[in-house]
């Protein structure tokens, strides 16, 4: 059995690369080692050699060295096996959201995610030949050289006087990774040398820095008055789909009545499960569209979001997107402080309740995808692979929503559970010591129409911000 020169299988569909040795037996190719084989399989298992649809992935011998020959066959029969369940499922997401990308940004956000997963050793190659490329590009101007801040070691508890920002460097101007509430205690491991800022260490692990004069010793904080309890105000009569600005530069709201449906899909993928019975017990007004860049940018401008993803930036009418979950959170924080209003992000049983609108079926619309109802891959045309399509382009729901299929992916205020067991049957948000990961809802417009259905749920770290993740906001009405 002779043996062909050691080539480059190249999957044309899937734009993957591997090594692989090619045998020849009576005019027919063979993979000749069963490592290859092994190879084969779990690729196919990831969702690799799935991409055209078919169990057959059309392939290409490129030898590496001058020989040259064309095989009889050029096509390899897979029991490709794409996984729509768990974990496997979210890394082939995240994967396949990237796999085109040219930035070594993406991936090395997808080792963040993932940094022992089934794509790292890729995703390491491409990082090192992107950053290559950026280095033979024109040198950009030279940053201006950080200052090396020192600091006196420390291992003591303080307490937040008042409400305090974590940020990432002892700087007013650095992003903030965290808030304190008031006596809140917060494990301090350093001072600055300056003696304006302490470095501490957050619930979450994360370091940061806490402007000095807002942590004092437990002894120094002045005990919190009672107030006595007041009657509640009755409930104020709310119309369902009455629409509001609170300001010019404020998201369009709609208001929503109390109601109870059945969140979560039993035939659907296990983090969906079990479906159960949610009762929302009053009214609240959600977006009528996902935040938009320029809504996003009068946040920036008035010192309120310390993040503008001028990468994700298009048109102001187009979904603000390439944010992280605190983005979302200091997003949500600034217009409550702007408005007077409590603004926040929606429960994960609030935007199931709003995308729904009322119905049971898959989709708001019914039960199969369709075409034209939603910004997802292959659920309309025209579509672009680069960018989202402005908010308000497709149909709304019921409820007066536009784009809860599709479009961005829309965080939520939950943490990230594995699935429903154990989900508040009063549509609160879910909370765990330490939380890490938070929902994310809706799909995006890199999504198939499998991501874009009612029920569907994913996840994402709360500090990572992601091209593909937005917002829609909440106020809670009085």
């Amino acid at each position: 059995m002779a043996a062909w020169p050691v080539g480059v299988i190249k999957l044309r569909d899937c734009n993957i690369e591997f090594d692989l040795q090619m045998v020849s037996n009576n005019n027919k190719q063979y993979f000749e080692t069963s490592k290859m084989i092994r190879y084969l399989y779990h690729a196919s298992v990831a969702g690799l050699l799935f991409c055209t649809g078919t169990v057959f992935a059309t392939v290409s011998i490129i030898p590496d060295d001058e020989r040259s020959f064309s095989p009889d066959a050029d096509r390899i029969l897979l029991a490709g096996i794409l996984p729509t369940d768990g974990e496997a499922r979210y890394e082939l997401e995240f994967w396949n959201s990237i796999k085109d990308s040219t930035s070594a940004s993406d991936y090395e956000a997808y080792l963040e995610a993932y940094p022992k997963g089934r794509f790292a050793p890729l995703a390491k190659a491409r990082i090192k030949r992107y950053k290559k490329t950026a280095r033979s590009a024109p040198a950009a101007p030279a940053a201006p050289v950080k200052k090396t801040v020192k600091v006196e070691p420390l291992d003591i508890f303080l307490q937040a006087s008042k409400t305090a920002n974590v940020r990432i460097e002892p700087s007013a101007g650095s992003s903030k990774i965290d808030v304190l509430r008031a006596g809140q205690s917060i494990q301090v491991t350093g001072r600055v040398d300056d003696g304006k800022w302490y470095r501490v260490t957050t619930d979450s692990g994360r370091t940061g820095y806490v402007f000095a004069s807002l942590l004092v010793s437990k002894a120094a904080t002045r005990p919190v008055r009672k107030k006595s309890p007041q009657p509640s105000a009755p409930p104020v009569a709310v119309s369902a789909g009455e629409v509001f600005k609170d300001c010019e530069n404020c998201p369009q709201m709609v208001t929503l009545p109390a109601g109870s449906y059945t969140m979560g899909n039993n035939s659907g993928d296990r983090s969906e499960r079990p479906a159960h019975r949610v009762s929302i017990k009053r009214p609240f007004a959600i977006g009528k569209f996902e935040v938009t860049v320029g809504e996003w940018r009068h946040c920036v401008d008035a010192g309120g979001c310390s993040h503008f993803p001028s990468k994700a930036a298009t048109s102001d009418r187009a979904p603000v997107r390439d944010i992280s979950w605190n983005d979302a959170e200091e997003y949500v924080k600034w217009l409550s402080n702007l408005t007077g209003e409590r603004y926040r992000l929606p429960t994960e049983a609030e935007w199931e309740y709003a995308a729904r609108a009322g119905t049971s079926s898959t989709y708001w619309w019914g039960t199969s995808a369709g075409s034209g109802r939603a910004n997802c891959k292959g659920c309309a045309q025209p579509w672009d692979k680069a960018r989202p399509a402005d908010v308000g382009s497709f149909p709304a729901n019921a409820f007066g929503l536009h784009d809860t299929s599709g479009s961005v992916w829309e965080w939520v205020s939950d943490c990230w559970y594995d699935n429903h067991k154990g989900a508040p049957a009063d549509g609160k948000s879910r909370y765990k010591n330490n939380c890490r990961q938070h929902v994310i809802r809706g799909g995006s417009w890199r999504n198939d129409a499998s991501y874009a259905h009612s029920a569907s749920r994913f996840k994402y770290d709360t500090y990572v911000r992601y091209i593909l993740n937005g917002l829609r906001v909440v106020k809670q009405l009085k």
